[in-house]
């Protein structure tokens, strides 16, 4: 097993559309090991408190495999208004540093392809 199970107070279920765009995707949240600023803390509870779609985390495993926990962090699409949205909640909680986002029909057609990288959305984020 690579993931615990996913947090979501919606209960949450990946959506696997014609394209990427209408399908349900995740920021990719890479955790330190350890997670000294409790960072998974961070993104469980906004997951449980319905601030974030859904979220879950790497085992043990994973983490052998990749040397760092992560998380993914859903959005119903992946579009980039909710990806938008979503980043701005992580950054809300502390996420910071590069991220990836994926669709998740890519995951499921097997591609390797990152829809956005978190920099694509930074001069939207910040306020004026």
């Amino acid at each position: 097993m690579l993931w615990f199970s996913t947090l979501s107070k919606t209960g949450f279920r990946s959506v696997i559309a014609d394209n990427d765009e209408a399908s349900s995707g995740k920021c990719l949240v890479p955790i330190p090991v350890p997670d000294i600023g409790l960072l998974w803390a961070e993104i469980e509870d906004a997951a449980v408190d319905g601030k974030l779609l859904a979220a879950k985390k790497s085992t043990h495993e994973l983490v052998r495999i990749i040397g760092h926990n992560l998380a993914c962090v859903y959005c119903a699409a992946s579009d980039a208004a909710t990806v938008a949205e979503t980043l701005r909640t992580l950054r809300e909680i502390g996420v910071d540093g590069e991220l990836q986002y994926k669709s998740d029909r890519a995951t499921f057609d097997g591609r390797d392809e990152y829809l956005y990288s978190s920099a694509d959305f930074e001069m939207a984020l910040k306020p004026v």
